[in-house]
């Protein structure tokens, strides 16, 4: 039997993480990056929750699940992001003004607000990004505009308002808030700091990947030996590359890479078919709002395109019994908060698990260590 929703990827084979690869995420000085974070106030490494229970009713030997909820006390992945981005660009702009990097705590402090006052931020975002853009902008002191596609909910732009910057609301999709983000900063000079590429824009989303990996270095000094199975949502592609490219740089052998994406919303899932970036089969309309992407962010292709070893999709009607798996555990197991987008690698791996063939094709057993990631809390909707 052919199953339609899970599909191998033909390019996936023993290579070393090259330099390809470490164009898209370099590992080098992540143990720094974790230093330097110390001097956030609000920065503490997030848990990295057993759940022996489900892994029984699954047939597999651990699960674990990275809590990214409790990030920053914001709640999701991406406050690692574009805090950091934006850190990334101001300290660059001080850099090339005095010949020498000023440190985290430096620009935090204001010390350089001649050169780095005048910096506008802006990104386009269905919720988490825009809010961890806002609030990088707002700790370093400077003014944000984020774009909203139009299913972004009230909440997700009261939360961006919080944290001080102005909201911009798209009559379109994610894809549509990106384009008209594009045309108004070109427009008033402000800096884009975008979780996704396009031609001659890469450098920034390398730099908010490169904020993610700090999570996957966490996982690593948390879990000895450390997963066999890794299950990542994708929108555009940002978190999927970061762990997938850090855990391939860092193991050897690496574990086996499995991307999870909404029916309506399988950019990657066609990308993999076509060999090559290519468009998403349906309108990207789903209860999933951070994974509701269109196209992947190119720049990712040379990580996921070759690490990824499998590639599936979910269905609608499985977020809601996920996310209350997650919040009303099994026995023993902690409870936890999970938004619709938080919850998909999870729900990816109950699908395979209850699918006797693709639990034999991803060749899952009791020995089977599995990794996911809880990308956001309830408040949040992830990727994008």
């Amino acid at each position: 039997m052919t199953l339609d929703w899970i599909d191998r990827n033909p390019r996936a084979r023993a290579l070393p993480f090259g330099r390809d690869q470490q164009y898209v995420v370099n590992p080098n000085g992540v143990p720094e990056l974790l230093d330097m974070l110390k001097a956030c106030p609000v920065h503490k490494e997030t848990p990295l929750y057993a759940l022996p229970a489900l892994a029984a009713r699954l047939g597999v030997g651990e699960v674990r699940i990275k809590d990214e909820s409790q990030r920053f006390g914001f709640g999701a992945f991406k406050a690692l992001g574009g805090v950091l981005a934006v850190y990334d660009k101001l300290s660059g702009a001080v850099g090339e003004a005095y010949r020498s990097s000023p440190t985290f705590e430096e620009v935090l402090s204001g010390e350089h607000r001649r050169i780095t006052g005048d910096y506008v931020f802006t990104t386009a975002s269905s919720g988490n990004h825009g809010r961890s853009v806002a609030a990088g902008a707002k700790l370093f002191g400077n003014r944000c505009i984020i774009f909203l596609p139009k299913f972004t909910s009230a909440d997700k732009e009261a939360a961006i308002r919080a944290r001080g910057a102005e909201v911009i609301r798209v009559d379109g999709d994610y894809d549509t808030a990106v384009a008209e983000c594009r045309r108004q900063a070109e427009a008033n000079g402000w800096t884009i700091i975008s979780d996704t590429s396009w031609e001659g824009y890469e450098d920034t989303p390398r730099s908010v990947m490169r904020g993610y990996t700090v999570l996957v270095e966490e996982v690593i000094r948390q879990w000895r030996p450390g997963p066999t199975h890794v299950f990542v949502q994708a929108g555009v592609g940002g978190l999927a590359a970061a762990v997938f490219g850090y855990l391939w740089a860092r193991y050897e052998p690496r574990p086996r890479f499995i991307v999870v994406e909404p029916e309506s919303a399988d950019c990657w899932f066609q990308s993999n078919r076509a060999g090559k970036p290519t468009s998403a089969s349906g309108n990207a309309d789903t209860a999933m709002g951070g994974l509701a992407c269109r196209e992947i962010s190119p720049v990712t292709w040379p990580v996921i395109g070759l690490a990824a070893d499998w590639f599936m999709t979910i269905e609608e009607d499985r977020v809601a019994p996920t996310r209350k798996l997650l919040a009303h555990p099994l026995d023993g197991d902690p409870a936890i908060a999970s938004g619709p987008s938080g919850c998909a690698g999870a729900a990816g791996l109950v699908r395979v698990c209850e699918d006797d063939e693709a639990f034999k094709m991803l060749h899952l057993d009791k020995r089977s260590r599995v990794l996911l990631i809880n990308s956001e809390g309830n408040l949040g909707e992830g990727d994008a």
